[in-house]
């Protein structure tokens, strides 16, 4: 029983992939449209709510999201989700409603067709590069500047042991002081246990539950306070975790 189990989550897994790409290529002409133009980027955005509302529809996946207060859409935002899967992403895009802009590391700018992405809307980051890290830093300050919001996952890559966290890295923290913006955390629970993926592949529907917690405001923060503010949010979405995670 336990092997046919395991095959059911493996052909689950395989089937959620294949309906993320199908219906990718389905939008695509659709994004193509879209992101041609950076006053249609709020409409892109619409559109990845769009793809991942029938990404869950049609793999069996259903999101609950709390969130702890109402955010401004004319307000830019860091968002600080811990990063433990590939439903992160979709997942994140049914939680807010603004223009928000991704931040991820370069790989994915090499996928063919997604890289669309990575090419406009998105801001790619080459970690292994310090000139290329401060390009895509700057990047980002700019387009704070714009009232854009940010996501970007503090770890920096999908955890070693999800769900416990791995070190934030201070990108985030900085950017948000220099910038004097708040900074939303936002906890994943069971994204690793419904879609895993490293040397095997598995999965399976369920519930994907979240939490965007309150925003935490920046203002009168200086660089000295760059730990303080990362410890913060380290420390609300490992509570967060720690308590609510098995319920």
């Amino acid at each position: 029983m336990k092997k046919i189990g395991y095959l059911l989550k493996v052909l689950w897994a395989y089937w959620y992939f294949f309906v993320f790409v199908l219906l990718f290529l389905l939008l695509f002409p659709f994004f193509y449209i879209l992101l041609s133009n950076k006053k249609w980027y709020p409409a892109a955005n619409n559109l990845r709510r769009v793809w991942a509302w029938l990404i869950f529809l049609f793999t069996g996946i259903i999101y609950s999201i709390r969130r702890e207060s109402k955010l401004k859409k004319n307000q830019a935002y860091i968002f600080c989700p811990n990063h433990t899967s590939y439903l992160d992403i979709p997942l994140f895009a049914m939680c807010y409603h603004g223009h928000f802009r991704f931040m991820a590391k370069l790989e994915l700018s090499n996928i063919p067709l997604f890289n669309i992405f990575f090419r406009t809307i998105d801001i790619s980051v080459n970690r292994g590069s310090i000139t290329e890290s401060y390009k895509a830093l700057r990047i980002a300050a700019e387009s704070i500047g714009n009232g854009d919001s940010l996501v970007i996952f503090p770890e920096g890559k999908v955890g070693n042991q999800p769900p416990k966290l791995d070190k934030f890295k201070a990108g985030p923290f900085r950017l948000a002081i220099e910038k004097q913006v708040p900074v939303v955390p936002v906890t994943f629970f069971d994204n690793w246990k419904m879609l895993y993926v490293d040397k095997k592949i598995w999965g399976c529907p369920g519930i994907a539950r979240v939490v965007v917690h309150e925003p935490i405001s920046t203002i009168g923060l200086t660089l000295d306070d760059i730990e303080m503010l990362k410890k913060k949010v380290y420390d609300i979405i490992d509570h967060t975790l720690n308590e609510y995670g098995s319920k």
